[in-house]
């Protein structure tokens, strides 16, 4: 880059993209850039409660956003439920500032007393399973110097075990076994307006699986985020998720979170998705923790899948954000969710973390 063109702002969003730092002073000289960074508090253990009609949750997530000083993260974590608990290792190497490929392996094992619940958080199917998933990912640059574009080679293996089938409802027929390979490609970059770090983003994942003796099927995962400031403060955020899995077994079925919506249940499940969300976010105060904010947005996702067949609904949602500075944590909010189609409120917590 020439030194001309150097943006103070574009400085800024770089710093604060690499998730452990947080500037200082930014002198731009001629062809000199001198920067004073500060490092973020990066070890931390994240609380999580969640209650709903079948009981309480709680749950501990320990994250390392900068193990062994190298920029890495490490996760651990557990959560209970009287219908669940589940158990999570991790480790996720940086790209090392686009010059090698990275790599993320993450492990997990749970207990769950499965339960698929409609709009209404209805009960339509329950069963329950033991499920040990392991994934790999070797991620690698394709420009040199910067992690703006990344493609990626993926590795997975899932094994169910159905656990006292007597009492289930509408469950699968069979334990199931699956190996899978994939790519992903992703494409990112961000901005800096003096309040908000915004992300521009869109991925594109292709995965197949088969336990090699006649069950197999593929999936296409879309996930696109686009923030941008309006004024200083205020910005306009769209994301869309899109998922198109035809014909997958149950235990594959996933929650509304792939298609970034918060108007459907948390238990909700569903083989397929397309969901839009479009809202305003304007910043209200800024404390020397952090900058908090209102957002409000509409929604609107279809589903399909194997109990409900197709589904569509829409809504609107709420939430009050918190950023902070000194922790590697993009935000916490908290928020509620109105599905107008259903007539269905629901609150939601959302912590940023990105692996």
């Amino acid at each position: 880059m020439e030194a001309r063109e150097v943006d103070r702002n574009d400085v800024i969003a770089a710093i604060l993209a690499a998730g452990i730092l947080e500037p200082v002073s930014i002198e731009i000289e001629g062809p000199v850039l001198a920067v004073e960074v500060r490092e973020q508090w990066a070890i931390f253990p994240i609380p999580m409660i969640s209650s709903d009609a079948s009981g309480t949750a709680f749950g501990l997530l320990f994250v390392d956003a900068n193990a062994f000083g190298l920029n890495d993260q490490l996760l651990l974590g557990g959560h209970y439920h009287p219908n669940n608990w589940s158990a999570t290792a991790g480790y996720i190497r940086s790209s090392r500032g686009g010059r090698s490929p990275g790599f993320v392996g993450l492990f997990s094992f749970g207990r769950e007393e499965r339960h698929d619940l409609n709009q209404n958080s209805d009960v339509l199917r329950r069963f329950e399973l033991d499920e040990i998933s392991v994934r790999a990912m070797l991620r690698f640059p394709l420009l040199a110097d910067t992690d703006l574009l990344t493609a990626s080679v993926l590795f997975s293996f899932d094994d169910f075990r159905l656990r006292n089938r007597g009492e289930a409802l509408r469950a699968p027929d069979y334990s199931l076994r699956l190996y899978g390979t994939g790519a992903d490609f992703t494409a990112e970059r961000n901005s800096w307006d003096g309040f908000f770090l915004s992300r521009r983003e869109i991925s594109v994942q292709g995965l197949f699986l088969t336990d090699f003796s006649g069950v197999s099927f593929s999936s296409v995962n879309v996930q696109g985020t686009w923030e941008r400031p309006i004024v200083p403060g205020f910005r306009l955020n769209l994301r869309t998720g899109i998922l198109f899995m035809p014909n997958t077994p149950i235990f594959f079925e996933q929650d509304p979170e792939v298609a970034q919506v918060d108007i459907l249940p948390a238990d909700f499940s569903a083989r397929s998705y397309a969901g839009l969300s479009a809202g305003l976010e304007q910043r209200i105060l800024r404390i020397p923790a952090g900058t908090v904010s209102v957002a409000a947005s509409y929604q609107a996702v279809y589903s399909e899948g194997s109990v409900l067949g197709n589904s569509f609904d829409h809504g609107v949602t709420g939430a009050i954000f918190f950023y902070l500075n000194r922790i590697a944590i993009p935000a916490v909010g908290l928020g509620l969710a109105y599905n107008v189609q259903r007539n269905y409120l629901r609150a939601f917590l959302s912590v940023g973390l990105r692996l």
